[in-house]
């Protein structure tokens, strides 16, 4: 199995930390605004597909800003969710994994699950926490070598039920939770059916839940495996088994994307699993390595984001089951040159909230380019409600200032220091844009080395239109 860095450097950290919990020393400090003309700063800019500017005053009016706000915890891999009540969940990780809860993105609690005084998640080798949409249940898994520890909560963190063994089957990597309607089995005491899946290397493989989480089964055979090929050939090539995060429709319906062999796949199961549907969902490049993100909305619309060779975040949509594709649309802000961990989640139909890391100080051609240290990142938002016009508005925003970058040096395509495979974006129950972000470019970093600890935080994109 090949072990990735957020494994090692996981189990060592836990290993040197052993019980304690290690809050980063940077708790509570914000990213400032900046100053009217900042290219960095909460002040979002609307544009076109491409990064045209928008100057209309009435789109300037509508432009949401972006807040971000530490956690004052440690971070790598971030991911979180919401509850119907507004509480946010989030996946802090570092010298110790920590569910940590909060009602505005400022203030934070730990709600781990707990047996005694003692942490039951103590050490992760992948944080992930999500929310069930449907049933308001919180989710924390975290893998373990043998199989993954799973906890769920009914209350908001308030007490928890933990299933140690929540894998179905032992020794996986890279996994991702998520739950949705069932399409002809009955379910036990818990009204959806909670899937997870993961890579065993070669293959992309899941398992289904019928009780909540207790006990799991295999679904039907490997989601992606090594022969999947160019337009459905059977050509005996290993395209990997990373993937990314997986949704299910209202109709139970269960997409899994994937960049395989450098193009942007999408499997589709109509039966809980059991047979896959492999659709390549544009003609353009997948970039080897980053996660594919793929939403759905109420009314069956698919959604699909990656990154191309050109290293820019496309996204396009299907309004027909999965059966055509628009043209992908380049949504990244004005002036990016490149972006890393592009993700994406929808609300209403054609209400769409994408999160990602971007610099616009990249030169030279792609395949030549040497990253110096002097290259800064940044946490970038973009918003749209209207993705399905002729020619929809983008906004756009940094979620940092330019004086204090998220990174520095290499990253992307596949990973970005301590955020290593991904970072999160949900659209909340309000319509408000949330993301989950990785600072890794705290103390020395500032002044111009690479390496300065990892903070957890979360931006919001506050005000502008609704994405409900």
């Amino acid at each position: 199995m090949r072990v990735r860095q957020s494994f090692v450097s996981a189990v060592i950290a836990g290993l040197i930390a052993g019980a304690l919990l290690l809050p980063s020393p940077y708790a509570g400090a914000s990213h400032a605004p900046g100053p009217k003309g900042d290219p960095s700063g909460p002040n979002a800019v609307a544009h076109n597909a491409g990064g045209k500017v928008l100057k209309s005053a009435k789109l300037a009016h509508r432009a949401p800003d972006a807040v971000y706000n530490d956690t004052g915890f440690d971070a790598v891999e971030p991911s979180l969710g919401m509850t119907k009540q507004g509480n946010v969940f989030y996946a802090a990780s570092g010298t110790r994994n920590e569910v940590i809860r909060s009602k505005d993105g400022e203030r934070w609690d730990v709600v781990s699950p707990r047996l005694g005084d003692q942490n039951i998640h103590a050490i992760t080798l992948d944080p992930y926490v999500y929310v069930d949409e449907w049933t308001n249940r919180v989710y924390t898994i975290d893998l373990t070598v043998a199989c993954s520890l799973m906890s769920y909560s009914d209350d908001q963190g308030e007490t928890w039920t933990t299933n140690p063994l929540a894998c179905g089957r032992p020794v996986n990597d890279h996994q991702t939770l998520f739950s949705g309607p069932p399409v002809s089995s009955p379910t036990v005491a818990y009204d959806n059916i909670v899937y997870y899946c993961w890579n065993d290397v070669a293959t992309s493989s899941c398992g289904k839940s019928l009780n909540g989480g207790l006990t799991w089964t295999p679904t039907g055979s490997p989601v992606f495996h090594a022969g999947d090929g160019t337009e459905g050939q059977d050509l005996p090539r290993d395209c990997g088994g990373l993937h990314g995060h997986g949704v299910v429709g209202q109709d139970g319906t269960v997409y899994l994307p994937k960049e395989h062999c450098t193009e942007p796949w999408l499997a589709i199961s109509r039966d809980e699993g059991q047979t896959w549907e492999h659709v390549r969902v544009a003609n353009k490049v997948a970039i080897w390595g980053p996660d594919p993100s793929v939403a759905v909305d109420d009314k069956g619309n698919i959604y699909y984001t990656f990154l191309h060779k050109d290293r820019l975040p496309y996204i396009t949509y299907s309004r027909d089951g999965g059966k055509t594709w628009s043209e992908p649309l380049m949504f990244g802000r004005p002036g990016l040159t490149e972006a890393a961990l592009a993700t994406m989640d929808v609300g209403g139909p054609g209400k769409v909230a994408m999160a990602y890391y971007g610099t616009d100080d990249v030169d030279g051609k792609i395949d030549k380019r040497k990253y110096p240290t002097k290259v800064v990142w940044h946490g970038y938002m973009t918003t749209t409600d209207d993705l399905f016009a002729k020619d929809p508005v983008f906004y756009s925003g940094n979620v940092n200032t330019s004086k204090d970058p998220l990174a520095r040096g290499a990253c992307g395509p596949r990973r970005c220091y301590e955020a290593y495979d991904f970072i999160d974006v949900i659209v909340g129950f309000d319509g408000v844009a949330w993301a989950a972000f990785a600072d890794s470019c705290v103390a020395i970093c500032i002044n111009g080395e690479t390496l300065g600890g990892h903070t957890g935080g979360v931006a919001r994109m506050v005000g502008g239109p609704s994405l409900k």
